[in-house]
């Protein structure tokens, strides 16, 4: 896990340079450059290092080939990289450390852009050939390791975090406003390959991109292909729910082994869910790759509904595990909001990241030797783990078969006892999705926008089925896994989800729906699966809390004067209309509103303006 830069034009690269020191949180253990001329541009690569295979100096990078002829700068882990060393080693492949950087070389070497196929982990690299002259860069399957790019006439950049163009030649930060108005809107970051940031691209989940040196020069375009697509409408499986279960269980007992490799200790978020719970359940399955008792960190809330210390004490003693208990307050949000902002480089859509911050603020503080924690992101999204997805379960049943439908309506209201009027609506939506727009929010206002036009309305989308429900939380998860690199790397930590293993992915994405949500019941393969590794009273939770932040509660109390100073300070932003918002904000203290989210967005918003000085 580290910190990469790649940069093409006429400028050479130090190892003090800005765009490596303004990172050195990604890699505090080492860093590196090299450069190269050809034909008259200079290219640079750099490095910042975060050890955690090859602890040595044999997995320095930028690394090279024997030959000195194919140069890498990577983040992120290979987690099968000694089952690939095995395959490439009868080919008179040798290596000289042990890391998963120099078996990425030989790949590329070996199968050129379709090493990627090989690849399991999470990944964002930058290849320099010498003898081809050309650059490859690519990014793993879900975009749980980040890299953007610059391209203009001046230089070509291409980087792990959005600050490191700050120091580019003749760039200005400046607003991508049509997005910046759709997010303080929808509260949706989905922009493709876009970003909050005017001229800043981000090469997307899946894809990669290649450059000719021969004939290309900074400012041409540059060649992007989408390498993999995940099997969201695949023929579905045919297969018995036990034969499922077994198979879910070895693909997932699979993937935490493997992302218990480490050199260094590794710990576990664990939050009282079915997700968290079952990984720390099966690290006690795998005790060759763990040297070091299982210790696990969790946010804790005092006289909060959102507090699960029931459920967290329930596994840490089952578990058998030492534990970290944060229980962050409302001035730690006061005191450590902009910091959040500038690690993430956009601003936060809710509470929640700034929490997960706090937590891993908190476990550096232990002075904690576990660099690699493991989270549960992507349980959800895999195993229909989010409430939308019993509407489209149902939705589907509605359609193929009345009678099961009918058998499924009756057990989810056993379970969850929806009024027939919200059950009607959200038929209704699904099945007419086009009825249903983003109304534009009246504490905003589009007029400032190029032509004073209104941007396109993000439809609502309520899907009417399980597949493209998947789809759709998929691209919602980009900005979660945003938020989980930039909260772990400030704070120098390594965080791996075993549920984004592609293997566990694509299987659950070809199972049929109901061997995932039926009777009442979301993630229903993943509760059977791990009822030996979990107590019972998590297996059989139905209330779905996520991880979430009680920043709309703290709002009445402690973060009180924080709204209405900010609110105050910020009601000249862009689209804002500040009156409006204030005077929302105080309904709600009076109890005469809904806490709006977009208050909080447009506080985050005016913080990340101030924070990174745009014009």
């Amino acid at each position: 896990m580290c910190g990469i830069l790649l940069n093409i034009g006429h400028e050479t690269i130090h190892e003090a340079h800005p765009a490596l020191e303004i990172i050195s949180h990604r890699g505090p253990d080492g860093f590196g450059v090299e450069n190269f001329d050809v034909d008259g541009l200079k290219i640079a690569i750099g490095h910042r290092r975060l050890s955690i295979i090859d602890l040595s100096e044999s997995g320095r990078q930028p690394m090279s080939t024997a030959s000195g002829n194919i140069w890498i700068i990577f983040n992120g882990e290979i987690y099968n990289y000694k089952e690939l060393r095995k395959e490439l080693e009868p080919d008179g492949f040798q290596f000289k450390s042990s890391s998963d950087t120099e078996v990425i070389l030989a790949s590329y070497e070996k199968w050129g852009a379709k090493c990627l196929d090989k690849l399991n982990g999470m990944f964002a690299f930058c290849i320099y050939d010498k003898k081809n002259s050309t650059i490859f860069m690519a990014r793993d399957r879900f975009g749980i390791k980040p890299l953007y790019y610059l391209n203009t006439r001046h230089g070509f950049r291409a980087a792990s975090e959005i600050k490191q163009f700050l120091s580019a030649p003749r760039f200005t930060p400046e607003i991508n406003k049509t997005k910046l108005y759709h997010f303080l809107n929808s509260g949706d970051f989905n922009f493709d390959n876009e970003s909050l940031w005017r001229n800043i691209l981000e090469i997307e989940p899946g894809h990669c991109a290649e450059i000719d040196l021969k004939s290309w020069r900074p400012g041409d375009n540059i060649k992007i292909t989408k390498w993999y697509e995940p099997p969201f409408f695949d023929d579905k499986l045919n297969i018995s729910f036990d034969d499922a279960v077994s198979e879910f269980n070895r693909l997932l007992q699979d993937s935490v082994r493997l992302r218990l490799r480490s050199d260094v200790p590794v710990g576990f978020l664990l939050s009282g869910g079915l997700d968290s719970s079952t990984l720390v359940g099966l690290a006690h399955l795998v005790p060759e790759e763990r040297n070091e008792k299982l210790k696990t960190y969790s946010s804790c809330y005092e006289n909060s509904k959102i507090d699960e210390r029931k459920f967290i004490d329930e596994m840490i003693n089952f578990a058998k595990a030492e534990y970290c208990l944060h229980f962050p307050k409302p001035q730690d949000v006061v005191d450590n909001i902009a910091n959040v902002i500038w690690h993430n480089d956009i601003p936060v859509l809710h509470g929640s990241p700034t929490v997960h911050w706090l937590l891993y603020q908190r476990i550096k503080q232990e002075n904690d030797s576990r660099k690699v924690i493991i989270e549960g992101q992507g349980g959800d999204e895999i195993a229909c783990g989010y409430g939308d997805f019993h509407w489209a379960a149902l939705n589907e049943q509605l359609h193929n078969s009345p009678i099961k439908f009918l058998k499924q309506f009756f057990s989810f209201q056993k379970q969850h006892h929806e009024p027939l009027k919200i059950i009607a609506r959200k038929l209704f939506r699904m099945n007419f999705p086009s009825a249903v727009k983003y109304p534009p929010n009246p504490l905003l206002k589009a007029v400032e926008l190029v032509g004073s036009s209104i941007p396109e309305i993000a439809i609502r989308r309520e899907e009417g089925d399980v597949r493209s429900l998947h789809r759709n939380r998929f691209r919602i998860l980009r900005y979660i896994l945003h938020n989980v690199d930039r909260n772990s790397m400030a704070h120098s930590r390594e965080a791996r989800t075993p549920f984004l293993d592609y293997r566990l992915v694509e299987f659950c994405l070809k199972l049929p729906s109901e061997l995932k949500i039926s009777d009442g019941y979301s993630k229903k393969i993943l509760r059977k699966a791990a009822e030996k590794v979990i107590p019972a009273k998590i297996a059989k939770r139905t209330d779905k809390q996520g991880y979430s932040s009680p920043v709309a509660q703290w709002a009445k109390s402690g973060l009180r004067d924080f709204f209405r100073k900010n609110l105050a300070k910020f009601a000249d932003l862009p689209f804002v209309n500040g009156k409006l918002a204030q005077g929302q904000f105080e309904k709600y203290l009076a109890g005469k509103a809904n806490f709006d989210p977009v208050i909080w967005r447009i506080i985050t918003t005016g913080i990340w303006i101030e924070k990174f000085g745009f014009r």
